[in-house]
């Protein structure tokens, strides 16, 4: 790689859903359990981060 004068580049991708992994819950007898979520559902989220490096400098 330092005879190339390169730059070795990772990049790594996840996606995140919005809404609880719960299907069902407890709840006392004649009362509907209400499980309650911030943001607006059915909404996913990704995020992608790459990472630089070069022999002989620091990572970016």
């Amino acid at each position: 790689m330092a005879a190339l004068d390169a730059r070795l580049v990772f990049e790594d991708e996840a996606g995140f859903s919005m809404t609880p992994p719960a299907t069902r819950t407890w709840s006392r007898r004649g009362h509907t359990p209400v499980v309650r979520v911030r943001g607006r559902s059915r909404r996913r989220s990704s995020v992608a981060a790459p990472a630089c490096h070069k022999a002989g400098e620091p990572s970016r």
